[in-house]
């Protein structure tokens, strides 16, 4: 049985019509439901953790996306695993909202954008794949197939990670030792990172100095690691040339926040790649169903990492 639990109204229902497409008949329940009392996997976004911990049969606490932040993994049991959302389609979205991110800089649209405005007609030379740099911060599941889909496309392409990962003609940069060099070789910064207490913050004036000058952000990884002051302030003395922002720390952006008027960051509402909910649902009831029968689990994440 798997029993649905968000404290976000919106997502709760949208989750509950959800199953009611694309699951069996009484295989779910809502977290308040008689029913709940039988669930062995909690499909969640922002869950109720208090009233999930009362549930005597609940094995799984199942993320609905990639990430798993919005689900107070210190308040997970050593008895429980905690499982993610993980498909092809997710990633090839991704990948096409990056695209575009890069080409906006690329082909230099933020400043014709600009020029439109003040009708003032003035040519960039074009600049090609192979002459621009990227970085990608976060080289796992995502942030791997980006950069061999950015690398086979001619880019030059680095990532930054916590462990070495061989990707063709993907440089890789370990670790803070090597963060430096690795910003000082990213003309466009792409942030794909999960969100742990140690990267809390990370995209910050100190790490925006380090990068080349004029360097734009792709802000598609959570809304607490960018402290958004020190990017406004970035841009503003011209150090970043521009920033495209998908995530916030708070969400929906407020109507007075500074970002949604300036001219050099692009908003988008937390749209960058969402996996199918057909998807999301037949996995969840997939390793729900692995779970009674005691088998692995699939995109099992390590609570202590939180990835």
């Amino acid at each position: 049985m798997i029993v649905i639990s968000s404290t976000v109204p919106n997502i709760e229902a949208i989750l509950v019509k959800s199953f009611q497409k694309y699951a069996p008949e009484g295989s779910f329940c809502t977290v308040d439901s008689l029913e709940a009392e039988l669930a062995t996997t909690a499909a969640s976004w922002f869950p109720d953790m208090k009233k999930l911990q009362k549930l005597p049969e609940l094995g799984l606490i199942h993320s609905i996306a990639a990430g798993v932040e919005h689900l107070n993994l210190n308040e997970i049991r050593a008895d429980q695993s905690v499982c993610r959302v993980l498909d092809p389609h997710h990633q090839k979205g991704m990948f096409d909202y990056l695209l575009w991110g890069v080409l906006y800089f690329q082909r230099y649209f933020d400043r014709m954008i600009q020029q439109q405005k003040q009708q003032l007609w003035k040519q960039y030379r074009q600049s090609y794949s192979h002459h621009i740099q990227i970085g990608i911060m976060g080289l796992g599941h995502m942030g791997g197939y980006v950069a061999k889909r950015f690398a086979d496309m001619g880019y030059q392409v680095s990532g930054w990670s916590n462990s070495p990962k061989e990707i063709a003609q993907v440089k890789s940069y370990v670790g803070q030792e090597q963060l430096s060099e690795f910003l000082a070789h990213s003309q466009i910064l792409i942030n794909l990172m999960p969100l742990t207490a140690d990267n809390t913050g990370i995209l910050s004036e100190q790490l925006f100095k380090k990068l080349p000058d004029q360097a734009a952000l792709i802000q598609v990884g959570r809304g607490q690691h960018l402290i958004e002051q020190d990017l406004l302030n970035a841009l503003d003395s011209g150090q970043l040339r521009g920033a495209i922002v998908d995530v916030f720390e708070e969400e929906p952006l407020a109507a007075e926040h500074p970002f949604w008027q300036h001219e050099k960051i692009v908003v988008t509402p937390h749209v960058a790649s969402h996996a199918p909910m057909s998807v999301v649902v037949e996995q969840i009831l997939e390793n729900d169903r692995r779970l009674n029968l005691g088998l692995d689990l699939c995109h099992q994440v390590d609570v202590n990492k939180g990835y």
